[in-house]
C-alpha cells in the first residue's frame, strides 16, 4: 500500500457571528456556558486551516460532523467558503454532518432575548456541501446521506452519517449496516483497504461516559463496534464527545477496531489530528491551535480555552450545590443530554452540598487514607481536583496515576461510597463504578495524543 497522510478535524461548531451579529446579555451568557470558545470559533478554524495549508505534503482533510454551532444558515454559508478556500489551494475535503447542523435551535442573541434563525434540511446540506465528498462518491446510501470515496489508488473512506431519528437514536439502521457491509466487501474484492469516519462514538471515550451519557454514544454501539470489526474495518474516526481519546476493541473472533476520537476543534484542547497511513498501520499525531487573530488580553490561547472550560465546570458544581434544575440544564449543555442525570438526583444533590467544602484532609480523616496525605495535597479542594480530572479527560491521557496521593485517597473514598450506588448498563447488567472511576482518573491504555495503531493486515490486498 502506498503511504499517504490526512488530517482529521471534528466538531467545529462554527458560529458566524460576523454575519449573524449576536451581542449583549444573552450572547455573553451563552458564550459563558459553552465548552467551546463560541465567540472565537471562526478565528480558531481559520488558524487551523492556515496551518493545514502550509503542509504541502498532505492534501486530504476529513471533518466528521457538527460543522456549525446550531445549524445557522449563515454559519453553513460562511463555512462553505472557508472549505472552498482549502479546496482551491489543493486540499481534498470530505465532510459528514450531524444533528448540530440541522436539528438544533438556531438563534441570534441580543440584549433583550433571542431570535430564531433559518436552517438547512439534511437534503439541503447534502447539496450545500456536495463538492466536499458527495461529488466524488463511488457509492452513496441515500437514506442516511452516507457515502464512500476512493481516497487513493488502494484506499477507500466510508463517510457515515449516523443521524438515526435525529433525537433518541443516533446510529445505523439495518439497511445502512447492510450498505456498509457491501462497501467493505467491495473494497476487499477490488484490492483496497477501507476505513471510516462517523460522528458518534462506538467505543467509550472514557469509562464514565456511557454511565452519564449513554444516549450520546452511537445507538446500538454494543453491537455495531464488534460487527464492523468482524467485517474487517480496522479504523474509525469520530467526534461528538469533545474528548480527545484513542481506544480499541478486540472481538471474540480476534478482530481489532481502533477508534480515534478527536476533541472539538474550537474548545479545550483545541486539537486536531494528522495521520500517516502505511502498510504497517496508522501513525496518529495530535496538533493544536496555538494562536488566533483575536485579542485575548495577552493570554495564551490554549490557556484561555482551558480556563474557559474550567469556569463552566465550576458553574456546574455551584448549580449542583444550590439549584439542581439549573445543574440539569448546564449538564445538558456540557455533555449533550440529562435523562440519566435526572435519575441520580437523590444521590447527586446531597453529594453536591457535601463535596463543595471537602478537602483531601477531610476525606482522609473520615474515610481513611491519612497515610497518603502530603503538604501539597492536604488542603486541596476536591472540587478543584475534579475540575482537573474533567480537563484531563477531555484533553486526553487522564494522568492521575495510581501512585499519586490524590488517586489513593479519592479511590479509597470511592470504594466505601460507590458500593452504595447501584447503576446498570444498557443491558441491565450492574456496572462496577469503582472500576469506572479508576479508569476515569487514569488512562492506562493507548496514548490519546500520539500513537501508532498497528494493522493486523500485512501486505497489499490481492484482487480476486
Amino acid at each position: 500500500m502506498k503511504d499517504f497522510s490526512f488530517y482529521h478535524l471534528t466538531d467545529l461548531h462554527y458560529y458566524a457571528n460576523d454575519v449573524i451579529g449576536s451581542y449583549g446579555k444573552y450572547y455573553e451568557e451563552k458564550c459563558k456556558l459553552e465548552q467551546k470558545c463560541m465567540a472565537q470559533t471562526g478565528a480558531i478554524i481559520d488558524a487551523a486551516f492556515q496551518t493545514i495549508l502550509k503542509d504541502k505534503e498532505t492534501d486530504i482533510v476529513l471533518i466528521s460532523g457538527d460543522l456549525t454551532f446550531d445549524g445557522e444558515v449563515q454559519s453553513h454559508d460562511s463555512l462553505r467558503e472557508k472549505l472552498r478556500a482549502l479546496q482551491q489551494q489543493g486540499k481534498r475535503v470530505f465532510i459528514t454532518f450531524a444533528t448540530h447542523d440541522f436539528y438544533m435551535h438556531a438563534q441570534r442573541y441580543t440584549d433583550t432575548g433571542t431570535e430564531d434563525l433559518p436552517k438547512y434540511t439534511r437534503a439541503q446540506l447534502r447539496e450545500h456541501y456536495r463538492e466536499f465528498g458527495y461529488d466524488q462518491a463511488i457509492a452513496e446510501h441515500e437514506g442516511s446521506y452516507s457515502y464512500c470515496v476512493q481516497l487513493t489508488e488502494d484506499t477507500r473512506l466510508l463517510c457515515l452519517n449516523d443521524d438515526g431519528d435525529f433525537d433518541d437514536f443516533c446510529g445505523y439502521y439495518n439497511d445502512q449496516l447492510f450498505w456498509i457491509k457491501d462497501q467493505i466487501e467491495a473494497a476487499k474484492k477490488d484490492g483496497c483497504r477501507i476505513f471510516a469516519m462517523t460522528h458518534h462514538p462506538l467505543l467509550e471515550p472514557s469509562p464514565i461516559y456511557p454511565v452519564i451519557s449513554h444516549r450520546a454514544m452511537l445507538g446500538g454501539y454494543e453491537f455495531a463496534a464488534p460487527y464492523l470489526a468482524d467485517l474487517g474495518l480496522e479504523y474509525i474516526f469520530v467526534g461528538h464527545t469533545h474528548i480527545h481519546d484513542i481506544n480499541s476493541l478486540t472481538t471474540k473472533k480476534g478482530n481489532t477496531i481502533y477508534q480515534i476520537n478527536t476533541g472539538a476543534l474550537t474548545g479545550h484542547p483545541l486539537a486536531y489530528r494528522k495521520v500517516t497511513y502505511t502498510d504497517e498501520g496508522m501513525d496518529v499525531k495530535s496538533q493544536y491551535v496555538e494562536k488566533i487573530d483575536w485579542d485575548l488580553g495577552g493570554r495564551d490561547l490554549r490557556e484561555y480555552a482551558r480556563d474557559h472550560f474550567i469556569s463552566m465546570i465550576r458553574f456546574l458544581f455551584d448549580a449542583l450545590e444550590n439549584d439542581f434544575d439549573e445543574f440539569v440544564y448546564l449538564f445538558s449543555l456540557f455533555i449533550g443530554e440529562s435523562k440519566n442525570i435526572d435519575k441520580l438526583e437523590p444521590v447527586l444533590k446531597p453529594l453536591g452540598k457535601f463535596v463543595t467544602g471537602l478537602t483531601f484532609r477531610s476525606i482522609a480523616k473520615v474515610f481513611g487514607g491519612k497515610e497518603y496525605l502530603t503538604p501539597e495535597v492536604a488542603d486541596k479542594r476536591i472540587v478543584d481536583f475534579l475540575c482537573e480530572v474533567v480537563i484531563d479527560m477531555y484533553g486526553g491521557n487522564a494522568d492521575c496515576t495510581p501512585d499519586k496521593p490524590e488517586y489513593k485517597i479519592f479511590m479509597n473514598l470511592c470504594k466505601k461510597v460507590l458500593k452504595l450506588i447501584k447503576v446498570k448498563d444498557s443491558k441491565g447488567e450492574p456496572i462496577d463504578m469503582v472500576a469506572v472511576f479508576a479508569g476515569t482518573l487514569y488512562n492506562a491504555g493507548i496514548d490519546d495524543h500520539n500513537a501508532f495503531l498497528k494493522s493486523a493486515k500485512k501486505g497489499p490486498l490481492i484482487k480476486k
